[in-house]
């Protein structure tokens, strides 16, 4: 059974729909051909009590629905380039470093022009291809929640959380990326191996995939992968 206002499946039993609250409506019986009976006085129905909704629970629902909705309606999209500059589709995330006052945000691209903008200061850069990085699951809890950050050119590019994608703008030329333990923490011996990348008009869309290790007796280590860029989840 759907919902009837928002279409979401409803759990047989539950007399209203987990995500918007709707009540349940049942199913009208068809009538069964023979002989039926006169109908009789109509009985006395108690008032009936209005359906409570766990706010609660209905929080809890509507981000995973709408998460999984987000990655079933915007699946991977190779980005569009002018022979210099790249550019990702309206709608996609991404991560900068501004040049001008040096923040780090993440922010949506909101139209189909060249320059992605800052989140803080509003200005805006083209930029001549894309970095994605995934940090892949973890079965150990304590290794889930380890912080990783981002470095390119020993700079920091914020973190990447467990299970989560991150799109970086670059610009052209040559980079060295590594992953490494967050800025001013005692466990800052966690790093992982570096690559150095070159971003032009033929590698403007690079992609790597990282991994949090464990190690008996010592601090955890980071592996880092390239991978193919339809590799990389809800990006």
């Amino acid at each position: 059974m759907n919902c009837v206002k928002c279409g979401n499946p409803i759990v047989e039993g539950n007399k209203f729909c987990m995500i918007c609250g709707t009540p349940v409506q049942a199913a009208p019986q068809a009538p069964v051909a023979g002989n039926a009976p006169a109908p009789g006085p109509a009985p006395e129905t108690a008032p009936v009590a209005p359906v409570e909704i766990n706010p609660q629970t209905v929080a809890q629902a509507q981000p995973q629905a709408q998460a999984h909705s987000t990655y079933q309606q915007i699946p991977y999209a190779a980005p569009t380039t002018d022979g210099t500059n790249i550019n990702i589709p309206i709608g996609r995330k991404y991560r900068v470093v501004c040049p001008d006052c040096q923040t780090v945000g993440d922010a949506l691209k909101r139209d189909a022009s060249f320059g992605f903008a800052c989140p803080r200061c509003g200005k805006a850069y083209a930029y001549g291809g894309q970095l994605l990085i995934y940090r892949m699951g973890n079965g150990l809890p304590s290794a889930a929640i380890v912080p990783v950050a981002i470095y390119i050119d020993n700079v920091f590019y914020g973190e990447v959380a467990n299970r989560e994608s991150v799109r970086i703008m670059l610009s052209s030329g040559t980079h060295v990326i590594g992953l490494g333990a967050r800025p001013g923490t005692r466990i800052n011996r966690m790093q992982s191996n570096q690559f150095q990348i070159t971003v032009g008009p033929q590698t403007n869309n690079l992609a790597f995939k990282v991994s949090v290790v464990y190690r008996y007796m010592g601090p955890y280590g980071l592996e880092l992968k390239q991978c193919n860029p339809e590799e990389v989840p809800d990006i």
